[in-house]
């Protein structure tokens, strides 16, 4: 069942390597200056480290780490589930385009990977 734990965090992370990629690639398209792409870039660097880092801790195993709910790693998820629904969210205000499938997008990825964590978490009760 350790599957259950480890493929919503490895779908996050894949899914936000893809969109670093994607804004790094968009970035000198828009004109817009280094300062001005900082925030968008910071937030997009840092829900792809934290969703990589969430994989990491996920798949620790047990023996390792305590038995039970795991904090650490629902810290990390939580902080990267805040990054992943911002980052496109200061990203189109900064280039003044504003595309709601994105977040809609984001935000059942990110639901997905909660409903899968909590599945996996009730199953081992």
């Amino acid at each position: 069942m350790w599957i259950l734990l480890l493929v919503p965090f490895a779908l996050l992370a894949l899914s936000q390597l893809l969109a670093l990629v994607a804004f790094t690639q968009a970035a000198p398209t828009t004109g817009l200056s280094s300062a001005a792409l900082g925030v968008p870039l910071l937030a997009y660097l840092g829900a792809a480290l934290l969703s990589v880092g969430a994989v990491g801790l996920a798949a620790v195993p047990e023996r390792i780490s305590a038995a039970g709910p795991r904090e650490p790693l629902i810290a990390v998820a939580t902080l990267a589930g805040l990054l992943i629904c911002a980052a496109p969210l200061v990203w189109g205000r900064s280039i003044g385009d504003f595309h709601l499938s994105h977040h809609l997008v984001r935000a059942a990825g990110v639901a997905l990977a909660l409903v899968l964590y909590s599945w996996y978490v009730t199953s081992h009760r």
